[in-house]
């Protein structure tokens, strides 16, 4: 079995909770929270968009598209975390968000990088 490597400097955490009757969106039903520690934003975000850029990650799913009011067939990635029944902890289920690292996909080999940019000037670098 390899190491663990963190994906994240600090965890962060996800919980299921239950809504109470006064609820403004949906009384009484459930709500997902992530809670994602501010030093761990940027390296979640890379965690997803490595997902993303994996194909082999890809799977499609059927979601609601709330302009055309019906489904609609989209590629998506799958980020899961363990769960935890909250019933002595929490309000519901519950876990950690603490993915593993992982290696990006290797950019294609044909891929040329153009020495210069057409149209750049020198004097227009902005920094």
């Amino acid at each position: 079995m390899s190491e663990y490597i963190a994906a994240l400097p600090v965890n962060g955490k996800w919980s299921v909770y239950e809504n109470g009757p006064d609820h403004e969106y949906k009384p009484n039903g459930k709500r997902l929270v992530l809670k994602i520690p501010v030093e761990s934003v940027a390296a979640y975000a890379q965690y997803l968009m490595t997902l993303a850029d994996d194909t082999s990650k890809h799977k499609d799913m059927n979601v609601w598209d709330f302009a055309a009011k019906q489904t609609k067939s989209v590629k998506c990635i799958n980020v899961s975390h363990n769960a935890k029944d909250g019933a002595t902890d929490d309000d519901g289920w519950y876990g950690s968000i603490a993915p593993a690292a992982l290696t990006p996909p290797a950019a294609p080999q044909n891929c040329q990088m153009p020495s210069t940019l057409q149209g750049s000037n020198d004097n227009d670098i902005p920094f």
